[in-house]
């Protein structure tokens, strides 16, 4: 499905891009000062036309690509969210955050941000390992 959306953002884009240039070059051909009257309201039809179709291809492949986005991170959010508490509970109330970025498959920066909001809204506490890693402590 979701090379299917691309794919159809792509077309859409290109289509609706390629409209809007038509639009412009037939614009621009009003600017001839030799035209009669009858080419000039062809051009403006044509420029009408060919912007009619291409704002709604562009917005609707914009709409594609923004609600793809906004399922990444949703997905993403929901993965994130699921790993903590596995690791959570398996660690019984305690996480490293390099084992979370591992895990998570995400940037140590990335998982010490989260874990960082995590510890803020369950009140857990942090404290710097042996080794030089920095533990999270969650109540279960």
């Amino acid at each position: 499905m979701k090379l299917l959306t691309k794919f159809a953002a792509g077309s859409m884009l290109s289509l609706g891009f390629l409209f809007l240039i038509a639009s412009i070059s037939a614009l621009s051909s009003l600017q001839d000062k030799d035209n009669n009257s009858l080419q000039i309201r062809d051009a403006r039809d044509s420029a009408i036309g060919c912007t009619a179709l291409g704002v709604p291809l562009v917005v609707g492949g914009g709409c594609l690509i923004l609600g793809a986005r906004r399922q990444n991170r949703k997905l993403l959010s929901q993965h994130l969210q699921s790993t903590f508490y596995n690791l959570v509970e398996l660690g019984q109330g305690r996480i490293s955050v390099l084992k979370f970025a591992k895990e998570a498959n995400i940037t140590g920066t990335e998982a010490r941000q989260f874990l960082d909001n995590k510890a803020k809204e369950f009140n857990a506490t942090f404290d710097l390992g042996k080794e030089g890693g920095i533990y999270y402590y969650f109540n279960i």
